[in-house]
């Protein structure tokens, strides 16, 4: 797919279902770049959201931190609270906030920080460009449709990818994104958001 073809696409997808987004935004090559603006974050990511881990970001967090995993996931009865998912840890929280967040809202761990952290404040939605249905099931479509997007692949796509933002943010003050770093943005969110260690999103 063209790249201004898939503008395009993005756009009329996004027209289809921003309603139901309130709190999001549409990101396009010439939407302002993140730039983590940590003195202006009042960090409701890390006091609002929990984090799942899957094994791999376990044995990350572990690695780069030297932390044992009782020291940074919920423990119940001394052991790691698993819970019936695909990605079964969850990061601690106390007195209402991540384990790991620090003073000026700054991470203690950043280098080894969980995919869920890295990924925020980018998402990416499949969208059924017909219906504005999105999909989180169709692993090999997504796949296809992402290849199709990023100009890898000719074959049918049955979704588009829109590269969507947290509005709450404040750190939407960057350069605008060229086409270039658009399109990688968008590769690197959809892995980080979707591969958990599968194949066919890099």
């Amino acid at each position: 797919m063209r790249t201004s073809q898939l503008h395009g696409a993005c756009a009329e997808c996004w027209e289809l279902i921003a309603a139901r987004y309130p709190n999001y935004e549409l990101v396009t090559p010439w939407s302002p770049s993140f730039v983590c603006q940590a003195e202006a974050c009042i960090a409701q990511c890390c006091k609002r959201f929990s984090v799942s881990l899957g094994e791999r970001e376990v044995e990350r967090m572990q690695r780069v931190s030297g932390f044992t995993p009782l020291d940074f996931l919920e423990v119940v009865d001394g052991s790691p609270l698993t819970m019936p998912l695909a990605q079964p840890y969850l990061l601690a929280r106390r007195e209402g906030k991540c384990v790991l967040l620090g003073e000026l809202h700054r991470c203690t761990q950043y280098e080894g920080r969980p995919d869920a952290c890295r990924l925020y404040p980018h998402f990416v939605l499949f969208v059924e460009p017909e219906t504005g249905k999105p999909t989180h099931a169709d692993a090999e479509g997504m796949k296809c449709s992402l290849a199709a997007a990023l100009q890898r692949e000719a074959g049918p796509a049955p979704y588009v990818p829109l590269l969507i933002r947290h509005l709450e943010c404040p750190g939407f003050t960057g350069p605008a994104l060229g086409e270039a770093a658009w399109l990688a943005l968008l590769a690197e969110t959809a892995r980080l958001q979707y591969a958990d260690g599968g194949e066919g999103w890099d």
